[in-house]
């Protein structure tokens, strides 16, 4: 950062934060950039996506959280429930110890998670982009805590479960109340169940917002299932009623 940028930054504080996430992304595009083509997939998805920072993690204090967005509904493309490792062996060399340091990057449901850097404040110009050192990459086992959306699909009925794809799960918080969304009805629209499984039609353009549907979820899981539910359709009912 230089000195106008630092002045920038003091008067400016959203101008600091902003450059500061500038520096973030050239440092992780480096190094996930770096991965030998075993992982062409990681590569491929995290830098198809945007860094919106790395950020202190309670879970993991040594590693930095990777605070990522996907654009459109790429998230569940590469979203796979239970793919946990670790990637270890790659290294970066640091201007400030003046030698190489270890890297290790967490994967967390075939999503990167956290990043650690040893010796590293995650500072751009603490490194040299131009040595990273990727002959001794390996991939090892991590187990994670089980989230949220563990706990809840653990406890779902073997028969939902056999019709109900893990990795569509993920929880949405609306006015102090978890929904489990299950289907993408697109635009940021889903069909979610609540801890009960109650079923529920989340529409942010349509008033109100949530909406109970009179459907169990073992049945609409079902409909959806046999092509038998139509989303166009429920969308179209959900903006008339609204009116």
């Amino acid at each position: 950062m230089n000195i106008l940028q630092k002045i920038l930054g003091t008067v400016f504080p959203p101008y600091k934060h902003s450059v500061l996430r500038q520096e973030q992304t050239r440092l992780f595009t480096a190094i996930i950039s770096s991965l030998p083509e075993d992982f062409n997939e990681i590569k491929q998805q995290t830098l198809s996506a945007r860094l919106w920072g790395l950020d202190n993690w309670k879970l993991y204090p040594d590693f930095k959280f990777v605070s990522l967005s996907y654009g459109g509904d790429t998230l569940f493309k590469y979203k796979k429930r239970g793919q946990n490792f670790k990637i270890s062996g790659l290294q970066v060399f640091s201007n400030l110890t003046r030698q190489f340091e270890d890297i290790e990057i967490l994967i967390q449901d075939n999503l990167i998670s956290g990043l650690k850097i040893k010796n590293s404040e995650y500072q751009l110009s603490e490194f040299d982009l131009d040595k990273i050192n990727n002959n001794g990459v390996s991939k090892s086992v991590f187990t994670f805590p089980p989230n949220e959306i563990d706990i809840f699909y653990d406890a779902l009925d073997q028969e939902i479960k056999n019709k109900l794809n893990p990795d569509d799960l993920f929880d949405i918080d609306f006015n102090n109340r978890t929904f489990y969304s299950f289907c993408n009805l697109e635009d940021g629209n889903y069909l979610a169940v609540d801890k009960n499984l109650k079923v529920y039609s989340l529409v942010h353009d349509a008033k109100p917002m949530v909406t109970g549907i009179k459907i169990s979820f073992s049945d609409i899981l079902s409909e959806i299932a046999d092509n038998k539910f139509d989303k166009e359709k429920h969308l179209e009912e959900r903006y008339r009623n609204s009116k």
